[in-house]
């Protein structure tokens, strides 16, 4: 994916500009309700920001840098919408040595903002080094705390150390991530309690179950209204029309074998995608979905394995 396409989701940059103000309006001393005046579309988010991090005040100087290096990351995402996973093939020149050397700074360079910041809140804390959560390291450092409010704290600093999968702001969980820091810095909790945990895990999940299941009967040359009158009669916990409609609509009733083959391909990937596919052997998959609709009789694959017993 481009480093330069633009973001998928309407209106991203204008919502991390506005998280962006809110917060500088907080530490400015600004009432909670000037803010909200200010960006009423913002209202939610303002008042839990306000009630989480209490008076400005009352911070203290471990707190201050923390929100010193969450805004690292909020101001690269303000000046810029950019995906940064997967991008050197193709980017060159200027515009990619950019992206490494912000990456650089904020991530990986022990003498870079971000790893000047991490050392300050560490010292501050009382914490030992901290690492980006996906450094083999941060593992090993937590299992070593034993305090429980010392261990949280450090999944809290690990986190913002590690970003947004470092800067990808096109990430479905962005403003999770975001939230979840604000409520760390001000409660000392990483998790909050009133978001329902692992929703857009279980979203993603059916979403990408229902067009693979699509696909998957489409290649099969299952028709539409017989794969609809099948899974009206099982109860999966969740509904899969839509998305199998749509697979049906964009697909229509021409098959030929270039439309058959990127459809295949296409399955594919939502399936066995490393990055989050349905069957992804080492990141964090579907798997109890997967089994639990197979106990019920319904798989996605059934095309791909009737190929691989007729290639056989």
């Amino acid at each position: 994916m481009g480093c330069q396409v633009k973001t998928s989701q309407p209106r991203q940059v204008e919502s991390l500009r506005t998280i962006h103000a809110v917060l500088n309006a907080y530490l400015a001393g600004e009432p909670r309700e000037d803010a909200i005046k200010a960006h009423p579309e913002a209202a939610g988010f303002i008042k839990r920001s306000y009630q989480w991090l209490g008076a400005v005040s009352e911070l203290n100087k471990a707190q201050r840098k923390m929100l010193d290096r969450m805004f690292l990351i909020l101001d690269f995402f303000t000046k810029t919408s950019v995906t940064v996973a997967g991008v050197q093939s193709t980017l060159e020149g200027s515009e990619l040595q950019e992206i490494e050397d912000v990456g650089k700074d904020l991530f990986s360079d022990e003498n870079g903002r971000g790893a000047r910041i991490d050392a300050e809140i560490a010292d501050l804390a009382g914490l030992p080094k901290i690492y980006p959560q996906w450094n083999p390291e941060y593992q090993k450092t937590l299992d070593q705390l034993e305090e429980s409010d010392k261990k949280e704290l450090y999944k809290i600093c690990c986190a913002i150390a590690a970003g947004v999968q470092s800067l990808s702001d096109c990430h479905h969980n962005t403003f999770r991530y975001i939230e979840g820091w604000i409520h760390g810095i001000g409660t000392g909790r990483l998790g909050i309690p009133t978001r329902k945990a692992q929703s857009e895990k279980q979203r993603l999940g059916h979403m990408l179950f229902g067009y693979a299941l699509g696909l998957d009967r489409w290649l099969m040359s299952v028709p539409l209204q017989f794969l609809l009158l099948d899974i009206g009669h099982i109860d999966l916990g969740f509904d899969q029309r839509n998305n199998i409609l749509r697979v049906y609509a964009c697909l229509g009733e021409e098959r030929t074998p270039v439309k058959e083959w990127l459809a295949a391909c296409l399955w594919y990937n939502l399936v066995h995608n490393q990055q989050g596919g349905l069957m992804a052997s080492w990141t964090s998959s579907h798997t109890d979905l997967i089994q639990r609709c197979k106990d019920k009789g319904v798989t996605v694959d059934e095309w791909m394995n009737s190929a691989l017993r007729k290639g056989s």
